[in-house]
C-alpha cells in the first residue's frame, strides 16, 4: 500500500486484500452472490457494514475524457444501511448538477489507467471540502461526515467509483476502521468486476430490455420525444453514452444533448434523473 499526498486530502495505491485480514463467512457468502444480483451494489454495502459501520454507499461511472472534455459522471447504484434514509440519489443529483468538477475523485478517475493501481482510495472529511456550498449542500444538509472513495478501472475509458460515507450521528471514519475497509477495497473490485461480467454475459438480452425500458417510459414519461426516450432506455440499461451513441449511430455530443434535454423535463415533473432513477422508472 502507498500513501499519497494531496492537499489535505489522503489517497493510496492498493494492490492486493490484506492477508492478515479475516472476515465472517456469512459477510464473504454476501460477496459471493453479490455478481449474480441485480443490485450488486446493496450486498457490497451489506458485506462492508460486517466489517465497518458505512451508511452510505454509491456505484459511481466515470467515462474519461474526450475532445469535449470530461463527462458528468453517472450513478450506477445508491444505498443506505437500514439506520438511515437513503439519500443517495437526491444528494447526487445536486452534485452532479454543480460539484462533480471540484472533485479530487474526478481528476483522479481521469488519469486511472485500465490494470494499473487496482485501486485508488481517497479519503476526506466534511471539513476538507474546499468548496463552502458543496459543503453546506450536501454534507452538512444530508449530516455527512465524511467519504471513502475506492476507484478502478477495469474496462478501456471507464472508472468506476465506490463511495463510503458515514453520517454525523456515528462520526467520520476512524484510522483503524479505514484500515479495514483498505484491506477489503480489492475485494470490492473483485467483486464488481464478477458484476460486470455477470452483466456482459446477459448482454444477448439487451435488446429487449431497451424495448422493455422504452414502453416502460413512454407510459410513465409522454412528455418525452422518441428519441429522448430512445437515450433514456439505454442510460437505464446502464450503456455508457459512447455506448448509446455508436447504438443509435449518432455522435456523441448529440446523446449529451438528448439526455440533457430528458432530464431537463423530468426534472421539471419532479422525477430523478440520473441511471438508477431511469432504471426505476423504466422497469
Amino acid at each position: 500500500r502507498v500513501v499519497l499526498s494531496w492537499p489535505m486530502l489522503k489517497t493510496w495505491h492498493i494492490d492486493a486484500a490484506s492477508p492478515a485480514q479475516s472476515l465472517r463467512a456469512d459477510c464473504v457468502a454476501l460477496l459471493l452472490d453479490a455478481p449474480h444480483d441485480a443490485q450488486p451494489a446493496a450486498k457490497m454495502l451489506a458485506f462492508l457494514n460486517g466489517v465497518v459501520q458505512v451508511d452510505y454507499l454509491s456505484l459511481v461511472e466515470y467515462v474519461h475524457s474526450n475532445a469535449s472534455g470530461p463527462a458528468a459522471p453517472e450513478l450506477v447504484e445508491g444505498h443506505a444501511s437500514e439506520r438511515v434514509q437513503n439519500v443517495t440519489a437526491e444528494c447526487f443529483v445536486h452534485y452532479r448538477r454543480f460539484f462533480w468538477r471540484e472533485d479530487q475523485a474526478t481528476r483522479i478517475a481521469q488519469h486511472l489507467g485500465q490494470g494499473k493501481a487496482p485501486v485508488t482510495a481517497l479519503h476526506f472529511k466534511a471539513g476538507d471540502i474546499h468548496v463552502p456550498s458543496w459543503r453546506t449542500e450536501i454534507y452538512e444538509r444530508a449530516h455527512l461526515a465524511d467519504r471513502l472513495s475506492f476507484l478502478y478501472s477495469p474496462l478501456p475509458q471507464r472508472t468506476f467509483g465506490i463511495n463510503l460515507y458515514r453520517g454525523n450521528a456515528v462520526g467520520g471514519f476512524r484510522t483503524r476502521e479505514i484500515d479495514a475497509l483498505l484491506a477489503v477495497a480489492p475485494l470490492l473490485r473483485q467483486t464488481h468486476r464478477g458484476a460486470l461480467c455477470s452483466a456482459a454475459r446477459l448482454g444477448c438480452d439487451l435488446g429487449q430490455r431497451i424495448a422493455q425500458a422504452q414502453a416502460a417510459l413512454a407510459r410513465r414519461a409522454p412528455e418525452l420525444s422518441v428519441r429522448e426516450r430512445d437515450v433514456c432506455a439505454r442510460v437505464a440499461c446502464g450503456i455508457s453514452g459512447d455506448g448509446i451513441a455508436a447504438d443509435l449511430d449518432v455522435a456523441p455530443s448529440t446523446v449529451a444533448t438528448l439526455r440533457k434535454r430528458a432530464y431537463a423535463k423530468l426534472a421539471a415533473r419532479g422525477l430523478g434523473t440520473g441511471r438508477l432513477r431511469l432504471a426505476e422508472l423504466a422497469r
